[in-house]
């Protein structure tokens, strides 16, 4: 996995956070029913880590996401509902 730069350490976390998991539904994401799947296991302590952050901080945006409908999370297992969503937070864009 990769870390964060220490450039992108001054970027609001919730971006971090978001541009993390965009990354990783990017590359080796996969389509599922639902939308796209992180498609290997990870856990919100791997995303904590890639963003210099907290796994409380990850645990307590990933939650808030999960109950706007823009994820879906179990143990280690990701999928990105609304991709849209996830865009606009990690460019901080306006909510549509």
């Amino acid at each position: 996995m990769t870390r964060c730069t220490p450039c992108a350490l001054t970027e609001r976390v919730e971006r971090r956070v978001a541009r993390a998991l965009l990354r990783l539904v990017r590359d080796p994401g996969r389509r599922v029913d639902m939308g796209v799947e992180i498609d290997f296991p990870v856990s919100r302590q791997d995303i904590a880590e890639m963003t210099g952050t907290t796994l409380y901080t990850v645990s307590r945006l990933m939650s808030s996401w999960e109950e706007r409908g823009i994820l879906s999370g179990g143990r280690q297992h990701i999928v990105l509902l609304k991709a849209h969503a996830l865009v606009a937070i990690a460019e901080d864009l306006p909510a549509s």
